[in-house]
């Protein structure tokens, strides 16, 4: 066989190395990825070759020459090959028993061994081996070795496929599947009781397989499911029943709300969103909530496996049951977790006040090929990544198990698998993102952050100018676009660059060059499954909901007048109700679902006028109970309606909390252009020519000569008409500038007689002589004693 010898069977295939493929003889020369390049070495004209890693090693005719090997292609003898260490000498054994069944003589031997002569046929050697195993205590019939035989030659005689490897133990025995499946049943049901003995739980399991299986198969039937009464005892050891029988009800209770393997562990990832985590905590942040008092809140977040990106994340306000008052508590809700769906199905925006470097055309996203592929991508569009969730992990809390979730995501067709209760280990990225928020973010939010704990929480955070939850929203999104989703995370490593440790965002854009990108764009009709539903009964007035009344648009009066016609929705079970979908955080405006049309109509309050601030259901449920405890009653929604407009304008005339305190940060980011560029008042100017320029003419005038006739200098401070006679007709001496006023507010003395003009000019002569730099200092001393 042409591939086969000790050649095929090395370790490794090195650079450098000799193969023999397509009946000629090549050198490995370079690699690149899963691509080898080979050079013929015949001495051929040929350009080199580049052909697959597994598609060299696969062919029939390969085969290592010299410096090094390649793994079989076989993949029986790839897998027996690591069960060989340590048994090399049972390897060899089996090695000469195969090579004297083919050729009848055993290695080192000269002369035939009894039944293994020439004459003898391949069947008659492999029953005198049969016989020869017997009497040392092997049991292998001829069958067997002359199976043996033929996977040693397809293997190219290779003593691996010997071996004989373990034997896989099956689960449950030869028990039926069905009565495993019942057994596990029956403990689960006893979970949460009182413990019994096995053979309870084997006349229970009796019955429930009499009560699921008699009718289809017999009462005899059902009777040969359940093993004996040994065998039973010793299923429900090998399964770890009995053991989870004796443990306590506490443990068996959390035992049996294990959801089915996997549990969300490790697992093969390799594009985005195909598995990703959801988990919510408390944020240990203080805020105003929607009444003006501080409020706990809570942060859910959904984290991508394949980079560690943060899709989403919503923070809500938190706070328990009031057992004086009976006000009922708030934490995250099912609605909450559909809207952070929704944040992670389209791009973040940029808001105003946001650093520029956290907008994706400065980070390290493929900005580019996302604006081609999807186009909300804008400048102004936030560095974090639009990532549609396949497969969300999630706790077994409540908002994450409900009606209005589940359908949410079975409309947007994502899997959704439950994690073990009290095992953070199945979701450990948004347990990591907690902590690196809690040490990177909200410990930087000097207003209302509470601490780690209550012993070292500060004095006085409930007293400061708290945030609200939309202001924290706001922070904690531009944190992750600017910061998270930027930083280097030791545990995001290219395959092909593994010394290089790569942020959310540069990972995404490797895995995004591979796996593509398709944008799925949600149009607003719908985005409305997004939101609560309710069953509403439509009127002439409009219709109800927490008793608000609701009437159409102008726009829509139309539609729902044909709605009114058409009288019942004739939906199974609904009669006369029709869907309706809501928000509560904004619920002025409802949308009231047409199914017979696949039409929306919108519907707004009808004292939508008397609300001028933003409100919530949950505020409207406030007044709605303390009007009720006034007296009043939760139907008169007028009333309730100006007591929530009171409320909002006794907080607008307050002095409102300053937001922030101290110096605003200095600019960090990018300068933007934000104003028009000026135009260039030389931009229609030809070039000029520089070598054209010629020197102006320049007159030699000393600056200590006398100013022109025509323009006379002013005299200095001080001097007057009074210094000279009014009718002198002479002109002011040059040199009068050089004696200013001596500062004691006495006039400079008069000539005592008048000077004729020459000495002037005789004078200043001298003076201008005297200015020359080559001049000796007696000079200048004789010049000014005169």
């Amino acid at each position: 066989m042409a591939g086969s010898g000790e050649g095929r069977l090395a370790g490794s295939l090195s650079i450098g190395a000799g193969v023999r493929w397509q009946e000629r003889e090549w050198e490995v020369v370079a690699w690149q990825g899963a691509q080898v390049t080979l050079v013929p070495q015949d001495g051929g004209q040929e350009v080199p070759r580049v052909v697959s890693y597994r598609w060299l090693v696969g062919a029939e005719d390969f085969a290592v020459v010299s410096g090094g090997g390649a793994p079989v292609s076989d993949g029986a003898a790839l897998g027996g090959w690591g069960r060989q260490e340590g048994r090399e000498e049972e390897a060899a054994l089996w090695q000469a028993r195969m090579v004297e069944i083919d050729t009848g003589l055993a290695p080192g031997r000269s002369e035939h061994a009894r039944g293994f002569g020439p004459g003898t046929t391949l069947a008659q050697r492999c029953a005198a081996m049969s016989a020869r195993l017997a009497a040392d205590g092997v049991r292998c019939s001829p069958h067997t070795l002359a199976d043996k035989r033929r996977k040693w030659k397809a293997a190219g005689e290779s003593p691996v496929v010997l071996l004989p490897g373990p034997r896989d133990k099956r689960p449950g025995g030869f028990t039926d599947p069905r009565c495993l499946t019942a057994m596990q049943e029956v403990v689960a049901r006893r979970a949460h009781a009182s413990d019994v003995t096995i053979d309870v739980i084997r006349e229970e399991v009796e019955d429930l397989l009499h009560s699921r299986y008699a009718e289809e198969l017999g009462s005899a039937a059902v009777a040969a499911l359940l093993p004996s009464r040994s065998t039973f005892y010793l299923r429900m050891k090998e399964s770890g029943l009995a053991d989870a029988l004796g443990q306590p009800t506490r443990a068996r209770a959390a035992l049996a709300s294990t959801p089915p393997l996997p549990h969300g562990g490790r697992e093969v990832v390799l594009r985005p969103g195909q598995v990703t985590q959801a988990d919510t905590t408390p944020l240990r942040i203080l805020a105003r909530g929607d009444d003006g008092r501080p409020t706990a809140t809570e942060l859910t977040t959904l984290i991508d496996v394949a980079n560690h990106s943060a899709c989403a994340l919503m923070i809500t306000p938190s706070r328990p049951r009031d057992a004086e008052s009976g006000q009922a508590g708030q934490a995250t809700r099912a609605i909450d977790l559909t809207l952070m769906l929704a944040q992670a199905l389209a791009p973040w925006p940029v808001m105003p006040g946001w650093d520029p470097l956290s907008a994706a055309a400065a980070s390290s996203l493929p900005f580019g090929a996302l604006r081609a592929a999807d186009e909300r991508f804008t400048e102004a569009t936030a560095a974090r990544p639009v990532i549609r969730p396949e497969l969300i992990i999630y706790d077994q809390g409540s908002p994450y198990v409900s009606e209005h979730f589940t359908e949410v995501c079975d409309r947007l067709r994502i899997a959704r698998r439950p994690a073990r209760k009290k095992t953070p280990t199945d979701k450990p990225l948004p347990e990591h993102f907690f902590v690196t928020l809690a040490h990177r973010f909200s410990q930087h939010v000097t207003h209302g952050w509470q601490g780690r704990s209550h012993k070292k929480r500060g004095r006085g955070i409930d007293r400061m100018p708290l945030y609200t939850i939309a202001e924290l929203q706001q922070m904690a999104q531009e944190w992750v676009a600017l910061e998270y989703q930027q930083t280097p995370d030791a545990g995001l490593r290219d395959p092909f660059r593994p010394g290089v440790v790569l942020s959310p965002n540069e990972m995404y854009a490797v895995q995004v060059a591979r796996s593509g990108y398709r944008a799925v764009p949600l149009s607003p009709a719908q985005n409305r499954f997004f939101l609560l539903r309710q069953w509403v009964i439509p009127g002439k007035g409009g219709f109800m909901i927490d008793y608000r009344t609701y009437q159409p648009i102008a726009q829509d009066a139309g539609h729902y007048r044909e709605i009114l016609l058409r009288g019942d929705s004739k939906l199974p079970g609904r009669e006369k109700q029709w869907e309706c979908r809501f928000n509560p955080y904004r619920p002025e405006r409802v949308w009231l679902y047409d199914h017979t049309a696949d039409t929306w109509v919108t519907c707004d309050f009808r004292l939508r006028h008397l609300l001028h601030d933003p409100w919530t259901a949950d505020m409207w449920q406030e007044h709605a109970e303390q009007h009720r405890a006034a007296g009043g009653s939760a139907k008169d929604e007028k009333a309730i309606a100006l007591s929530l407009a009171q409320r909002d304008r006794r907080r607008r005339s307050r002095r409102p909390p300053p937001k922030r305190t101290g110096a605003d940060p200095p600019f960090q980011g990018l300068e933007l252009e934000t104003e028009q560029p000026s135009q260039d008042p030389y931009a229609d100017l030809e070039e000029f020519d520089l070598s054209t320029l010629r020197p102006y003419p320049a007159l030699p005038i000393s600056p200590m000569a006398p100013q022109p006739a025509s323009a006379p200098p002013a005299l200095p401070a001080g001097t007057g008409d009074a210094d000279r006679p009014p009718d002198s007709g002479q002109t002011p001496h040059p040199l009068a500038g050089l004696f200013p006023d001596d500062g004691d507010g006495s006039r400079p003395q008069a000539p005592t007689a008048e000077v004729p003009a020459a000495a002037y000019e005789g004078v200043e002569a001298e003076l201008l002589d005297d200015l020359d730099p080559d001049s000796d200092d007696e000079a200048e001393d004789d010049v000014w004693e005169m």
